[in-house]
């Protein structure tokens, strides 16, 4: 009886798992809402696990969706109702890219097709499912698979933007899980901790895990010694205080701030920082971050537009709201819930908050731009409209200081990074940065 119980159990686990992927995917790729803010309330209630497994289903079958529609259209005369169709996304996602046992993939796809209420179904999806199987991955074989795995308004931006090889490079490094990248409050230890954490020493001083596991779990965490920040999210902080040739009680504001990392990198290296953003919510995080690493920033919940600096910064750090389109590695939805028309949208915003913040400069002082856009209309296009009007002029980029390739630095000295670098390491986020200098 115990047996059968905990068969019984382990069935009602599978099958739970798959559901809350299955509203996961279907609220990114139908109704524009984001995983990451949906997460805790749909799988919250999942053993940790379930939890894991979940994220990973979902995330592989939006990376591969391109591909998952092209080989389950070899196998259907007509597109099934949207949740049949997200249930054999996810069943064959789980055969031929997560090694799940076919017939696993096959009976918790079943159930759940009769889970909600389409059993009519469950003779299609069961005979779908088996002929994936069977010859998935020979289909799979022959794929141009970065075409077809990148939303067609990307695409088309990217080649436009910078060539067909390049943006078939971009999705090629969209398929790789984000490695975990972390910025120690001492960068002087570096290799101490990248043993202890068993993390790779990154050219640029961040250190890189591969490996899973849940973060507050690892040393070092819960002691305030580091915290998680891409290495690319890392670069915008290090550039201002080379640019700036900051020093200890330094001024400098970090605009957009939440939810944080830069605020941390410049207040580790004893700036004297503002740290401004317009959510309270997030600001709230930004000061958990402070707290658990014991330091301190002033911390303002205001609109940049509509606030002034009782006195001028020597350094302002802008890292701009963007279209995040440099984060698809790990925001694989990203590419689903926006669409071209929202990246036009981004610039106008980004050219009245960069003028905004020249306005806090001290004479002479330097100004970085960042965003996490691989869009150049919210790179260097926002930079060259407002240079003159806002009394700025460009500052290139030294990157022997940075620990980079002096590819990464584009024809005006700003810092231009794509996915694909150190593509051998796992890859980086794709971000612009550009440095300014106030007249």
């Amino acid at each position: 009886m115990s047996q059968r119980h905990s068969d019984s159990d382990d069935k009602t686990d599978a099958l739970a798992s798959r559901a809350a992927a299955l509203t996961l995917l279907s609220g990114a790729v139908r109704e524009g809402k984001a995983i990451d803010k949906r997460f805790q309330k749909i799988a919250g209630k999942l053993e940790p696990r379930d939890r894991a497994f979940v994220r990973h289903l979902v995330a592989t079958t939006l990376r591969r969706l391109g591909q998952i529609d092209a080989v389950l259209k070899t196998f259907t005369t007509r597109t099934p109702p949207a949740q049949v169709e997200d249930i054999l996304r996810l069943g064959t996602a789980q055969i031929l890219f997560l090694e799940t046992a076919p017939h696993a993939a096959v009976d918790t796809s079943v159930g759940l097709v009769k889970r909600v209420r389409q059993p009519r179904l469950s003779g299609l999806t069961n005979a779908v499912l088996r002929k994936v199987a069977a010859t998935g991955k020979d289909i799979v074989a022959e794929q141009n698979w970065p075409r077809l795995n990148t939303p067609g308004w990307l695409w088309d931006g990217w080649t436009k933007a910078y060539s067909e090889t390049v943006a078939h490079r971009i999705g090629e490094a969209h398929l790789t899980e984000a490695p975990l990248d972390i910025t120690l409050k001492d960068p002087s230890v570096s290799g101490v901790w990248a043993e202890d954490l068993g993390a790779e020493a990154l050219p640029t001083g961040s250190l890189r895990r591969t490996e899973s596991g849940l973060v507050q779990d690892l040393p070092g965490f819960a002691d305030g010694l580091w915290w998680v920040q891409d290495a690319a999210a890392a670069l915008p902080a290090k550039i201002l205080m080379q640019a700036a040739r900051t020093s200890a009680g330094s001024r400098v504001a970090d605009l957009c701030s939440a939810p944080g990392g830069k605020t941390l990198q410049l207040a580790a290296a004893g700036c004297s920082v503002t740290s401004i953003d317009s959510s309270e919510k997030r600001l709230e995080r930004v000061q958990e971050n402070l707290d658990r690493m014991s330091l301190s920033s002033d911390i303002v919940h205001a609109d940049v537009m509509r606030w002034t600096p009782p006195e001028p910064f020597d350094a302002v750090l802008l890292d701009a709201p963007c279209s995040a389109t440099g984060t698809l590695r790990r925001h694989p939805d990203l590419g689903y819930l926006k669409k071209r028309r929202d990246v036009v949208a981004y610039p106008e915003t980004q050219r009245t908050l960069l003028k905004r913040a020249a306005t806090f400069l001290a004479p002479g002082g330097v100004l970085v731009y960042a965003v996490c856009s691989l869009e150049p209309e919210e790179g260097p296009g926002v930079v060259d409209a407002v240079l003159q009007e806002a009394g700025l002029s460009r500052q290139t980029i030294d990157p022997s200081q940075l620990g980079i390739d002096s590819s990464w630095i584009d024809a005006a000295g700003a810092l231009r990074t794509f996915p694909y670098y150190w593509h051998q390491r796992g890859g980086i986020d794709g971000f612009y940065v550009a440095v300014l200098r106030k007249s």
